[in-house]
């Protein structure tokens, strides 16, 4: 199940300047069918350079999105904490504990497997790049002590603060 119920109101760089909206055809998002608030990654021929943002409106009427593609801006998302996936049946391989500073990336084989559309795995099951999404950071009512979050030897989602870093290469 996706952890999407607490992402609705949860916005921490709300600064004047700060915001990038740019509306987006449904057509050229990679999940066709958007949700309010979640990670949003706009098609791209090349593997791993797609832009990247959070959903802050949908239109059904026009079917498109506006999306906020600020770079420094912070959001609240689900993150699975894949690090690879196995060859054949996509499956996920191996995992590591989420911390601060550790970069996420748009999966779109997380929002196939467990309905989460980030991860900490760079690569497809098929060893193609994901797109950078950002980096974790601490949300306002974090400690040092909330990290690490999940473990290196068992799948698991977290809400976490990410950093929205735009199309940069890992």
């Amino acid at each position: 199940m996706p952890l999407r119920t607490t992402t609705y109101d949860y916005e921490q760089s709300s600064e004047s300047g700060r915001e990038r909206h740019v509306r987006v055809p449904y057509a050229r998002q990679t999940d066709v069918t958007p949700t309010l608030h979640d990670p949003v990654q706009v098609t791209s021929p090349l593997a791993g350079a797609n832009m990247c943002g959070t959903h802050v409106t949908l239109d059904a009427v026009t079917s498109e999105s506006i999306v906020n593609f600020a770079v420094g801006a912070v959001y609240r998302h689900g993150v699975r904490n894949v690090l690879t996936y196995s060859a054949g049946p996509v499956a996920e391989a191996t995992w590591g504990p989420i911390n601060v500073g550790d970069p996420v990336y748009y999966d779109a084989e997380q929002d196939a497997l467990s309905g989460n559309k980030l991860s900490t795995s760079p690569l497809t099951s098929a060893g193609a790049a994901n797109a950078r999404f950002g980096i974790v950071v601490m949300q306002q009512t974090e400690t040092a002590a909330s990290f690490p979050k999940g473990a290196a030897l068992v799948g698991s989602a977290h809400m976490c603060a990410v950093l929205q870093t735009g199309v940069l290469k890992s």
